[in-house]
C-alpha cells in the first residue's frame, strides 16, 4: 500500500474523564457552599415544605444554645419568646406565602431562656412547578445594637441625673395627648412642682447632697402617681406630672400624696433635711387647649401658692390668670418707665433720736404712672425681681442718690449720709457689684463713709461667697452696711459679725406691737444692748406714733425712722426739712 493510502486514526475525548472533571468541579462547589454555609456570620435555619427544620449551621448553635441534633425534624416554634400575638404570626405568613419573603425584627428565645431581638429574613424556595419545597431563615442577634439604641433613645428623651423625663419630651407628649379629642371628657391634669430653697440645700452642704437629693425626690415622685403618667424633670429643682384620665379631685388627691412624701425628712449620710414643695395644678381643657398654656397656668398657680403660703398645692383659676395678665402689663410698663426715665427717688429721714436732728435719708423708690397714677413699690419690686428688672433699678436708685446727696454736700449739709438698699439679684448679675457702687459714689466725688449699702436677712443668708467679697471690698473702702429687715427671717446673730455690719434696722412689724407686747419689748431692749456691745448702731423703722417713738429713746435708740417724722419726701422737700432744723 502506497503512503498516500495509509489508514488515519482519530481520537475522541473520554466521557469518563468529562463527567469526573464536572463531579470534581461540582464537589469543590458544594464544599465551598458547605464551608459558607457553616461558617456565616449570620444564622441559618432551613426547613422542609412542611416546615421541620433539615439543616442548621453553627452560627445558630451559637446564638440559640441548641445543637444541631436537637433541632433537627422540630419546628422552628421552638425558638418562640411569646412576645408576639397571633396575628403578628399570621401577617408574617402571609406575606412569607403569597409575597415569597419576610423581613423584621422579632423577639425569640435561646435554650437557657434568655429572650433576646433579632433581625430576620424569611425566604420561600419553589421547584420549576412553582410549588414550595424549602423555607429558608436567615438571622442575626441585635442585642447590642438595641442596647445601645436604647441608651440614645433615653439619652434623648430622659434627664441624666434623675432618669426621669425631661422637658422636651414631656412637652412632646402632652401636646399628642392634648391633640386626641377623647381627653377632652376625660381630663388631663398638670401639676406643677417646686422645691422650696433648694438653692440653699446647694449653697451649704454642696452640689453633691443636693444631686443625692434630687435623686431621692424623684424617686418619691415615681412611686407616687401611677405608672402610665408621665413624670418629668422639668429643669434644676422643677418637677412636671401628666396625670392620664384624671379629673381635678383626683389630681388634688395625688397632690397632697406627693407632698406627703417628699416632705418628708431626708438623711444623706450625716446630714438631715427637710424639704417643702409648692404645686401648681392645672386642668385640660379648662386651663389650656395646648401644651404652652398648660405649663404656664400650671406655673403660675405654682408661684402663687409660693408668694402666699410659701408651700401647699394650688389651682389655676380665672382669678389668677387675670392677675398674671396684670402682672405682664405691670412689667411692660416698668420696662417703659425705665427706658423713658420715668422713675423717681424719694427720701425718707433717719433721725438722731437724742438731738431729733436728721443725720441720713433712706434712698426709696417711687413710680408714677401717667394710666394708673402712684404705683406702690411693694408692687412693682416684686415684678422687678422677677423678670429681671431688679438690677436696673437699682442702678437708677443708686446714680441718683449719689447724685442728691452731692447737691446737699455742696449746699453745706456735708454731715448727711444716704442708705441705698441693694437686692440679693444685683449680687448675682454677671457685673462686679462692688466697681458699680464705687465708681457711682467716686462719679459724684463723695466721701464712701457717706453712702450706706443695707441688705435684708435674705442676701446675709444666701451663702453667697460673691455678696461677702462684695461687701467686704466695700467696707474696705469706708461704705457703711446695714442689715435690713432683720429678725423677720431666718435670722442669725453670727450674720451681724459676719458682714461686720454697721447698722442694724429693727423691722416696723416689731415696732408695731412695741407699746402692747411685753415680749416684744424685751426682744428690741435685748437687741439694742446687744448692737451696743457689738458697737452696731441700730435704726427703728416704722415709728409712728410719739408713744412708740418714746419707748424707743428710753430704750437707747440711736436712731428713729418712719411717718412719726415724715414719709419719703422729693429731694426739694428734704432740703427746706433741712433749712429748717
Amino acid at each position: 500500500m502506497s503512503k498516500n493510502n495509509k489508514k488515519k486514526t482519530f481520537t475522541f475525548p473520554s466521557p469518563t474523564l468529562s463527567i469526573t472533571s464536572d463531579l470534581s468541579k461540582l464537589n469543590e462547589q458544594l464544599k465551598l457552599s458547605n464551608f459558607v454555609f457553616d461558617y456565616a456570620s449570620d444564622a441559618i435555619t432551613i426547613t422542609n415544605k412542611d416546615n421541620e427544620i433539615i439543616s442548621v449551621n453553627k452560627a445558630l448553635e451559637e446564638i440559640t444554645g441548641y445543637k444541631k441534633a436537637e433541632l433537627l425534624g422540630k419546628n422552628p416554634s421552638i425558638f418562640s419568646s411569646g412576645k408576639h400575638n397571633k396575628s403578628f404570626y399570621k401577617s408574617m405568613w402571609y406575606e412569607l406565602l403569597n409575597k415569597g419573603s419576610w423581613k423584621g425584627e422579632v423577639y425569640n428565645k435561646r435554650k437557657n431562656g434568655e429572650i433576646y431581638p433579632e433581625e430576620l429574613s424569611l425566604n420561600t424556595v419553589k421547584d420549576k412547578e412553582g410549588k414550595i419545597t424549602h423555607y429558608i431563615a436567615i438571622f442575626r442577634d441585635i442585642s447590642e445594637r438595641k442596647k445601645t439604641e436604647n441608651k440614645l433613645t433615653f439619652l434623648a428623651n430622659n434627664e441624666i441625673l434623675t432618669g426621669l423625663h425631661n422637658r422636651r419630651y414631656f412637652i412632646e407628649q402632652l401636646e399628642s395627648y392634648i391633640q386626641q379629642p377623647y381627653y377632652e371628657k376625660t381630663g388631663l391634669s398638670l401639676l406643677f412642682i417646686d422645691i422650696n430653697h433648694f438653692k440653699e440645700v446647694n449653697d451649704v452642704f454642696g452640689h453633691h447632697v443636693g444631686d443625692k437629693t434630687l435623686q431621692l425626690i424623684a424617686k418619691r415622685i415615681k412611686n407616687s402617681v401611677s405608672h402610665h403618667d408621665l413624670v418629668c424633670c422639668y429643669g434644676g429643682d422643677e418637677f412636671a406630672i401628666l396625670l392620664i384620665n384624671s379629673p381635678a379631685s383626683n389630681a388634688e388627691i395625688v397632690a397632697q400624696r406627693l407632698q406627703r412624701n417628699i416632705e418628708k425628712p431626708y438623711q444623706i449620710n450625716e446630714i438631715s433635711l427637710d424639704i417643702s414643695v409648692s404645686i401648681g395644678i392645672a386642668q385640660y381643657p379648662e386651663a389650656g387647649n395646648n401644651a404652652n398654656a398648660l405649663l404656664r397656668n400650671a406655673t403660675q398657680a405654682m408661684a402663687n401658692v409660693r408668694h402666699l403660703q410659701h408651700s401647699g398645692i394650688g389651682f389655676h383659676s380665672e382669678e389668677l390668670q387675670f392677675k398674671h395678665l396684670q402682672k405682664i402689663s405691670l412689667k411692660e410698663k416698668l420696662k417703659k418707665a425705665l427706658n423713658e426715665n420715668k422713675l423717681s427717688v424719694y427720701y425718707q429721714p433717719i433721725i438722731n433720736a437724742s438731738t431729733q436732728k436728721i443725720e441720713k435719708f433712706e434712698a426709696l423708690v417711687r413710680w408714677y404712672d401717667d394710666e394708673d397714677g402712684f404705683i406702690p413699690p411693694n408692687c412693682f419690686i416684686p415684678i422687678a425681681e422677677e423678670f429681671g428688672l431688679i438690677t436696673a433699678v437699682g442702678q437708677f436708685v443708686l446714680k441718683q442718690a449719689c447724685s442728691d446727696l452731692k447737691k446737699l454736700h455742696h449746699l453745706g449739709y456735708n454731715n448727711i449720709s444716704c442708705s441705698i438698699n441693694r437686692s440679693i439679684n444685683e449680687f448675682t448679675t454677671k457685673q462686679n457689684e462692688d466697681d458699680v457702687i464705687s465708681q457711682a459714689i467716686l462719679l459724684a466725688q463723695l466721701p464712701f463713709n457717706k453712702i450706706t449699702i443695707e441688705i435684708t436677712e435674705t442676701v446675709a443668708m444666701s451663702s453667697n461667697v460673691l455678696t461677702a467679697n462684695v461687701l467686704q471690698n466695700l467696707r474696705a473702702n469706708g461704705v457703711k452696711i446695714a442689715l435690713d429687715d432683720f429678725c423677720t427671717g431666718y435670722s442669725s446673730l453670727s450674720n451681724l459679725i459676719e458682714y461686720h455690719t454697721d447698722f442694724l434696722k429693727i423691722d416696723k412689724s416689731f415696732i408695731d406691737k412695741i407699746t402692747s407686747d411685753k415680749s416684744c419689748q424685751i426682744l428690741i431692749s435685748t437687741l439694742i444692748n446687744l448692737a451696743k456691745k457689738l458697737d452696731i448702731t441700730v435704726i427703728a423703722e416704722g415709728v409712728e406714733t410719739a408713744e412708740q417713738f418714746n419707748l424707743l429713746k428710753a430704750y437707747d435708740c440711736h436712731y428713729i425712722q418712719g411717718y412719726y417724722f415724715s414719709p419719703a419726701q422729693p429731694i426739694e422737700t428734704c432740703l427746706a426739712m433741712l433749712a429748717q432744723q
